[in-house]
Formats: C-alpha cells, sequence, structure tokens
C-alpha cells in the first residue's frame, strides 16, 4: 500500500505532463522505474520492466488526455487518420524486437536517442519559433516511413509517440497545442501494442515476482493510472494557456531533465 500511494503523487505528475506534453507517462515513468524498482526484479530485466510498465500506464493516460483535448476541439482527426495505421505497424516490429536487446542496451539507446532530438529540436529553429498551425501533409510513401519508425522507436524505447511525433508535427507548421493533443492518441498503438508484447515476453522469464505479470509491475500502474485521473486535466488546463515558443521551449528543457536523470541511473 505505501508503494501504491508514493506511485499514485507521482503519477500526478505523470497525468500533467501526459496531457500537457503528450508523453503519455513514457519519458516520466522509465527513469522513475529503472531508479526504484525492488530487487526482487532480476537484473537483466530492470529496464525491461520500466519499459512495459511505462507502456502499460500509458493506454489509461493516453485514453484519458485524449478524451479532455477532444472536448476542447485541439485534435485534428484528419491527421490522426492519416498516420495511426503506420505508427500501429510499427508498434509491431518493435515489440518483437525487444526480446533481442539487453536492459542495458536499451538503457543507453534511450539516452542517445533523446540526445539526438533535443540537439536535433534546438538546431531547427522551427521548432522553438511561434507556428503557422498550418500542417503539410507528406506523401504516403514518406508517410508510411514515418510512422512506421515512430512506431518501430517508440515501442522498443517504451517513451510513447510523443518524443518524436511532437517534433515531427511542429517542424511541418503545427502548433505545440495540436502537436500535443495528437501525440496522446497517436501514442494509443504504441502503447496498446507494446503492453502485450512485454507481457508476453515477460511471462517466458520464470524468475519474475509475484508483484509483475510478464514485464508489467502492477503496483506501478495501479498508482500512476489512479493519480493520472487527478494530473491530466491539471495539464490540459495549462496546455491551453501557454504560449506557443514557450510551450517548445519549456518541453525541451523537460527533456533534458529526463536525459540526467537516466545518465545518473
Amino acid at each position: 500500500m505505501i508503494a501504491i500511494i508514493l506511485f499514485f503523487l507521482i503519477g500526478v505528475l505523470i497525468g500533467i505532463t501526459s496531457s500537457l506534453f503528450g508523453f503519455g507517462g513514457g519519458l516520466i515513468v522509465v527513469p522513475i522505474l529503472y531508479a526504484f524498482l525492488p530487487e526482487t526484479i532480476p537484473a537483466d530485466y530492470v529496464m525491461h520492466t520500466a519499459i512495459g510498465t511505462s507502456l502499460a500506464v500509458m493506454i489509461i493516460n493516453s485514453l484519458n488526455s485524449t478524451l479532455n483535448h477532444a472536448k476542447k476541439g485541439n485534435v485534428q482527426w484528419s491527421i490522426f487518420k492519416f498516420f495511426f495505421l503506420y505508427i500501429a505497424l510499427g508498434s509491431l516490429l518493435g515489440g518483437f524486437l525487444a526480446y533481442f536487446f539487453t536492459s542495458d542496451i536499451l538503457r543507453f539507446a534511450f539516452i542517445a536517442f533523446l540526445i539526438y532530438v533535443i540537439l536535433s529540436s534546438v538546431i531547427k529553429k522551427t521548432f522553438i519559433g511561434q507556428a503557422a498551425d498550418d500542417f503539410q501533409f507528406p506523401s504516403h510513401p514518406k508517410a508510411v516511413t514515418t510512422g512506421v519508425g515512430i512506431g518501430t522507436v517508440s515501442t522498443l524505447l517504451g517513451i510513447g509517440g510523443s518524443v518524436m511525433t511532437i517534433p515531427y508535427l511542429r517542424n511541418r507548421g503545427l502548433s505545440m497545442l495540436h502537436s500535443v493533443a495528437l501525440a496522446t492518441p497517436l501514442g494509443l498503438p504504441i502503447a496498446i501494442v507494446g503492453t502485450f508484447m512485454y507481457l508476453g515476453l515477460g511471462l517466458q522469464v520464470a524468475d519474475m515476482p509475484v508483484s509483475t505479470i510478464g514485464f508489467i509491475y502492477l503496483p506501478a500502474v495501479v498508482g500512476f493510472v489512479l493519480g493520472g485521473f487527478i494530473g491530466v486535466p491539471l495539464g490540459r488546463r495549462i496546455a491551453q494557456k501557454l504560449p506557443d515558443p514557450l510551450f517548445s521551449k519549456v518541453y525541451l528543457v523537460l527533456l533534458v531533465i529526463v536525459v540526467i536523470m537516466m545518465i545518473i541511473g
């Protein structure tokens, strides 16, 4: 119960970041669980369990956040329909590949990818400037490559789609508010497919503790999800009020904090 209460308090923060930055919890859940998962989790599967738990939490938070943003008309469904299937296909590929990577490799890949996102976003001035909010649709071949790539990497690292979709949508002319609102429903196929993949892979590991189902740590899921029902509406209200250039800069600062947390370990 003590663990669930602590995870509940953290879950409020996760809920805020879910609807404010479209994270769905992944960027917060993975570093926290990597540091605080109990010693009963086999060392070789700590990162796998952190990622699997993150994806499970993402399902509820993404649904909750999507509903909150949709009520305010922030979700542009035409863009969602354009990318959804391709991201779902990439999610299947990422979940399959996860079995072939060690915990340390996944951790270092997580850190390296976030550093790349931060540096590329700073270099491209379109990310931190004022967006025209006029999305430029890519050709279908490019959409396939982008969607499958987002789904594969996001599921493999348990970060949800926002770290890739928000910079992509932003650089193609969409505002931060609409980019974030789209990142949550686009993260659903990643969360659903990834959760079942990590659950199935974890069930094949004999020495996982009773507090888990596959690579999903149940006390964290319960606490994070309950806290999210308080945090998600708060995050959406903040997102509605933030000026676009400030919104993008805060997003990048949070990514830097997450990278530092993962490096410290």
